[in-house]
């Protein structure tokens, strides 16, 4: 099927900036996650909560290029399925994707390749109640859970947390609850709306670990000490964000989320200084990648990938 790309500008608070929807393929009926391949291909994970396709991983060659399915995660054993959503590439190629699965049986995986195709896949940990958004950082995994209903807080606030997994871990078993020595930070979130507390995570290259809560809309600066656990958290942005999803760092250590409540891909500069970047026009937007001079952002409720062309 040939690639549609349709353009349309999305209004900012400051200006409009052009944007195109660039078209997935049949075998996506939903995409999440995005990532930038070690070869530098756009990689995009397709959860397709509707089951009428395998939830898969998709590449894009070039910008204006055709999507095309890379390989279809492996299922879980037990589920049958398998929901790819957060990913990330370690150092050695090696990829991390986020399996997310009903009744505390997500996964979060690490898959390899020989030759550009699908040749191994471990389990890093299981028994997750949602496993939602990854990144690596020196060696080591920082995945979010955004909700954690077994850590019961007196308010009824909801509970959501940041794990640490080392890379090399395999097969390790969580319990979901504040005794996870991997449970590094917790959170919460009042809004009794949208009960969703962290769920993207982004890395700069000073070391400082990126998370929003969706719920309430902010975002944390978390410091990490040698063991690599947080040593310092710092509340970055809590205004003009409705509900921040996945998050990117750009080249110039800037941060952006897609706000999928607020309909809109939002900068977050060095200083914490929040601006619209696009508003209007997404279909619940859900993961952010910057790639080859544009922003790309998944339409999670359709079937299309937005690229915002950024000045």
């Amino acid at each position: 099927m040939k690639n549609v790309v349709s353009v349309i500008a999305l209004a900012s608070s400051v200006c409009a900036f052009a944007a195109a929807k660039v078209q997935m393929p049949p075998s996506c009926t939903n995409p999440d996650g995005l990532a930038v391949s070690p070869d530098g291909r756009l990689v995009i994970a397709a959860p397709n909560n509707a089951r009428t396709q395998p939830g898969a991983i998709f590449l894009l060659d070039e910008p204006g290029g055709e999507p095309r399915k890379w390989f279809d995660v492996p299922v879980h054993p037990e589920t049958g399925v398998a929901g790819p959503m957060g990913i990330c590439f370690g150092p050695a190629g090696e990829m991390y994707i986020c399996d997310n699965q009903k009744d505390s049986k997500a996964r979060l995986l690490c898959v390899t390749f020989k030759d550009g195709k699908l040749a191994s896949c471990e389990t890093v940990a299981e028994g997750l109640e949602n496993a939602n958004g990854v990144k690596y950082l020196n060696g080591r995994l920082y995945m979010t859970q955004a909700f954690l209903r077994k850590i019961v807080r007196e308010d009824g606030h909801l509970s959501s947390g940041l794990y640490m997994f080392n890379a090399s871990d395999r097969n390790v078993r969580v319990t979901n609850t504040a005794a996870d020595p991997q449970l590094v930070f917790i959170d919460h979130t009042a809004n009794p709306k949208l009960r969703v507390g962290l769920n993207g995570v982004a890395v700069d290259s000073q070391g400082f670990i990126y998370t929003g809560n969706y719920g309430d809309g902010r975002i944390w600066k978390l410091k990490p000490g040698a063991d690599g656990r947080i040593a310092s958290s710092e509340l970055f942005a809590w205004s003009g964000i409705v509900t921040p999803d996945g998050l990117c760092v750009d080249a110039d250590g800037n941060l952006y989320t897609a706000d999928m409540h607020g309909d809109a891909a939002v900068k977050i500069d060095r200083k914490g200084t929040v601006s619209i970047v696009a508003k209007g026009g997404f279909k619940r937007p859900s993961e952010p990648c910057c790639w080859k001079g544009g922003l790309y952002v998944s339409d999670y409720a359709g079937t299309t990938v937005t690229q915002v062309r950024l000045p």
